[in-house]
């Protein structure tokens, strides 16, 4: 730029600031308020950064060091919930290390606890089954057989949770929740649907885009007009392996009552559209009128699974602000995600200041799409082995194909067009969602008239009835995980250095080793060792028998605490007693410990209290008593002084 085209520029920027500043004070109209450009490039290494950052954010709140695993103790003692299981499925798509097994084995011990009761893992809730088996896959296990059933049978999660599940309860009786991550979960491994199935992909598939909003939004809600980011995102997650299907779906629109022929892209897209348009300027979004990192999570997750680019696509950009950006603005400095920058004192998760779970377990994830796409590896929810060399080779080839027609095909391209779509055809219908433009291709075949005689993508779906997850390897090698793992001298150490009075703090150690045995090839060298940890966790599972005991109890007898009185006095007694033979670590893991101690407390106070009121009574009477003694006593001498004869009559009386 020459020195003369400075000038005029800055004379420009002078003149237009001028002017809008004269606009200001003529109209009185505050200055409009920009949104801050925060963008960063980031690179791979600075996202696994943040990544272990969560990891050893969460191993802090637990109080673990950064050498310690976070699967110990306490954190694997919550194996089967929602608080937990999600932080496997960020640590074992990444490769994170730490002890899959320990969690593994525990929540195999959970499972087969649920599943003594007639609700099993959840009387209505479908997604609890989801959640599992990903975390399962995530650790390298195996998702069909993992716990046991009364009758002793494997526990096969992914049939009870999707397509057997409408045998006890309908994936509709979770709305929309149940049906995306039903799905998820039935793609995960790509597992084959039985013919007598409930439901099933294509089933799945219509119900889904029947409760499609018009806008392109999907709302957790049936009947609200309001599109929900988090659902919409979690709804593209699930649709976007068929996303370069041809196949069609008629279904009547529930928004609408209109009937309706479709295919999954037409959908999504008009998914993506919604999301672009509800991107905020710094990059993240609302849910339910609040700015909140998960919702950015969800989008990421989305993109990722389409193959776009959640830090290029333009669409995804928004005052120069990408949706990696919109994620770190909820990054804190101790490595955790908060949920909201705004307070709620409605929902306490709403804490600018903390760090919490749920933020912090999908911002774990989401990093991890992301960083899978960057290396050419499966989507987040695909655990399937990674492909193979020639496929990656295959795909590789026709996108490099499809990026090199012209905008507009003509008549000339034809031929090349139709090359191309003959490539594709030569790569595996399963594998053929990972070819993230076809799109274009479809497009430039239609327009050009050329058929399309691509299969159905969800008749491909059907290739596992089971089989183990593949952990990630962004954080190194791969780790392998095998059937049959030895129990070694060192296994028979721990187990004979196990105390002697054993607390709930020795459970994860207990069930990992007995869960090692019982996978071990050199199994009958330790029989005596099985005996002393089945021996050690029948105790364990009696002490925590007791401790649930003690909790409802509490809840039951004693609740409100407040309302306590003496009356209380011999059940606050008793339980007292009964926590008093748990020990010190055990009482700690009474949930109402801490009311338990206050009633105590109140009982104590309030008989001290009616014994000193008794001690008062008592020394009010005596000193009531006293006085009026006193009293009498005064009287009787003044009585007395009354009668006796005066000195003057005495001397009279002797003269």
């Amino acid at each position: 730029m020459t020195l003369l085209k400075k000038k005029v520029t800055n004379y420009r920027k002078r003149f237009c600031a001028a002017l809008l500043t004269f606009a200001i004070l003529v109209t009185g109209a505050p200055a409009p308020v920009m949104a801050q450009v925060t963008h960063k490039e980031y690179a791979g290494e600075e996202l696994l950064g943040v990544m272990k950052d969560i990891v050893n954010w969460k191993k802090s709140a637990m109080g673990y060091s950064e050498e310690e695993n976070l699967f110990q103790t306490s954190f694997v003692e919550g194996a089967g919930t929602t608080a937990a299981d999600w932080f496997p499925v960020g640590i074992g798509r990444s490769g994170y290390p730490d002890d899959y097994g320990a969690y593994l084995a525990v929540l195999g011990d959970q499972i087969t606890k649920r599943y003594t009761k007639a609700e099993k893992l959840d009387r209505s809730k479908a997604t609890e089954w989801h959640r599992m088996s990903l975390a399962v896959l995530a650790l390298g296990g195996d998702p069909t057989n993992i716990g046991k059933d009364p009758e002793g049978n494997p526990v096969n999660l992914i049939a009870d949770g999707s397509y057997y599940r409408g045998k006890t309860s309908p994936l509709g009786n979770q709305g929309i929740n149940g049906r995306i991550w039903g799905l998820i979960q039935m793609d995960s491994l790509r597992y084959t649907v039985p013919e007598d199935a409930t439901d099933t992909r294509d089933g799945l598939i219509e119900i889904l885009l029947a409760l499609q909003q018009e806008n392109g939004g999907f709302s957790l809600m049936p009947d609200s007009a309001e599109p929900d980011v988090d659902i919409t995102g979690m709804a593209v997650q699930a649709l976007a392996p068929y996303y370069n299907s041809e196949q069609t779906y008629t279904y009547t629109r529930s928004a609408t009552g209109k009937e309706e022929t479709r295919t999954v892209r037409q959908a999504v897209d008009d998914s993506l559209a919604l999301l672009s348009q509800e991107q905020s300027d710094e990059g993240d979004y609302s849910s339910w009128g609040s700015p909140n990192s998960e919702s950015v999570s969800q989008v990421i997750v989305a993109l990722c699974s389409l193959g776009i680019n959640p830090a290029e696509d333009e669409r995804f950009i928004k005052n120069g602000n990408t949706l990696v950006d919109g994620l770190m603005k909820y990054r804190l400095e101790d490595g955790g995600f908060i949920h909201s920058k705004e307070a709620d004192p409605n929902n306490p998760t709403a804490d600018p200041t903390k760090s919490n779970d749920m933020a912090s377990q999908q911002a774990l994830y989401a990093l991890t799409a992301l960083c899978r796409y960057y290396g050419g590896m499966r989507s987040l929810y695909d655990f399937r082995p990674e492909q193979s060399s020639e496929v990656k080779s295959q795909i590789a080839q026709v996108q490099k194909e499809i990026a090199e027609l012209p905008v507009e095909p003509g008549a000339g391209d034809r031929e090349k067009i139709q090359g191309i779509f003959d490539k594709y055809l030569q790569i595996p219908p399963e594998e053929r969602c990972y070819v993230y433009s076809y799109h274009k291709l479809a497009d430039a075949m239609e327009a050009q008239g050329i058929q399309n005689t691509s299969e159905s993508l969800s008749a491909a779906m059907n290739l596992n009835t089971s089989g183990s997850g593949t952990v990630g390897t962004l954080f190194g090698e791969a780790m392998e995980f095998s059937v049959n793992v030895p129990f070694s001298s060192e296994d028979a150490k721990k187990v004979a250095e196990l105390p002697d009075s054993i607390t709930t703090e020795s459970y994860t150690l207990v069930v990992s080793l007995l869960d090692k045995w019982n996978k071990s090839e050199n199994k009958d060298a330790y029989g005596e060792e099985k005996e002393i940890l089945e021996k050690k966790k029948a105790e364990i599972e009696a002490i925590q028998e007791e401790i649930d005991a003690i909790n409802q109890e509490v809840i039951d007898k004693l609740y409100p605490v407040d309302r306590i009185s003496l009356k209380d006095k011999e059940t606050v007694k008793s339980i007292v007693a009964r926590c008093k033979k748990l020990s010190e670590y055990d009482q700690k893991q009474i949930q109402q410990y801490e009311d338990i101690q206050r009633a105590e407390t109140m009982i104590r106070n309030r008989t001290t209290a009616v014994w000193l009121g008794a001690v008062l009574g008592i020394l009010a009477v005596i000193l009531i008593i006293f006085v009026v003694l006193h009293m009498k006593k005064r009287k009787r001498q003044k009585l007395a002084e009354k009668m006796m004869p005066a000195e003057d009559d005495e001397e009279d009386w002797e003269d």
